[in-house]
């Protein structure tokens, strides 16, 4: 079942079946779901993100106010019966068995696909079911070539490690973790792990990781009436001032500059409620 979150005015839980798995294309906004660990409570992912959570995984997923994505439920039996009984098959359902969060730059190939899913199950013309297993189809192997979570998790090229770097850095960005612990949590050294940083990515893993903290910063600061140091402690900053400090350097604006040149930009633009899509 196809989900589309359009910018609720207020914050919006989606249940999840225990049997299900859901695919969560995060286009802008926040949404929460459950930690792994009962006890710890929710976890806030930020947009723009690919999250994929198995069967029995999540039974809810919480969305706060203007966030745009698309859910995809899918049942674990529909999982099996939308891949093929072959090596690959094989590989994408074992990829399929764990959390993955990663950053995602380009929703179109997801878009496209799901578009197609909606189509039919909206219209459900003659052979919808069979329709409606292809797109399903595509939609995990495109997730599969996306993450490439065979490498992550069996793989041991410089290409793996570094998307294996890419998910842990996903998982603990705002921990702050030097990249000697990344490389010690990978099992690799620090040089290895930044030449394969370097060649799949084109940046070291401390700029990656700087990246991943400015892109959640703006975020946050164009798109929520979060105090500014609010907005430093929920990236794991202890001190605002050096958030501050830290943005400025990254971006050339201060995180006060940037919020009032984003709502200038969204008041031209007339992105009031009323106006979004």
């Amino acid at each position: 079942m196809l989900q589309r979150i359009v910018s609720p005015l207020v914050r919006v839980g989606y249940g999840i079946a225990r049997e299900s798995a859901s695919l969560l294309v995060l286009h802008t906004g926040t949404v929460s779901v459950p930690d792994n660990d009962p006890d710890a409570g929710a976890v806030d992912i930020f947009g723009p993100r690919l999250i994929w959570l198995p069967p029995g995984d999540a039974r809810e997923i919480k969305a706060t106010a203007g966030t745009r994505a698309e859910l995809l439920t899918i049942r674990d039996t529909a999982i099996f019966q939308s891949l093929p009984a072959s090596p690959m098959g094989a590989q994408i359902r074992r990829a399929l068995e764990k959390r993955i969060s990663l950053p995602l730059e380009d929703a179109k190939a997801f878009s496209q696909i799901l578009d197609g899913y909606a189509r039919e199950q909206s219209e459900a013309p003659p052979g919808t079911d069979l329709a409606q297993g292809l797109y399903l189809g595509l939609v995990l192997l495109q997730t599969w070539r996306l993450l490439r979570a065979d490498l992550i998790v069996h793989g041991r090229a410089p290409q793996g490690l570094a998307e294996r770097f890419v998910a842990l850095a996903g998982q603990h960005l705002r921990d702050h973790w030097p990249v000697g612990k990344y490389a010690a949590m990978l099992g690799v050294t620090r040089t290895r792990l930044g030449t394969a940083v370097m060649r799949a990515t084109g940046m070291s893993p401390q700029a990656f990781l700087h990246q991943g903290l400015i892109r959640e910063g703006s975020e946050l600061l164009a798109n929520t009436g979060m105090p500014v140091g609010q907005v430093a402690f929920r990236l794991g900053f202890s001190d605002p001032a050096y958030f501050n400090r830290f943005f400025s350097s990254k971006t050339g604006r201060s995180p006060g500059q940037f919020r009032r040149k984003a709502r200038d930009r969204a008041g031209r633009e007339d992105l009031s409620y009323a106006a979004w899509p």
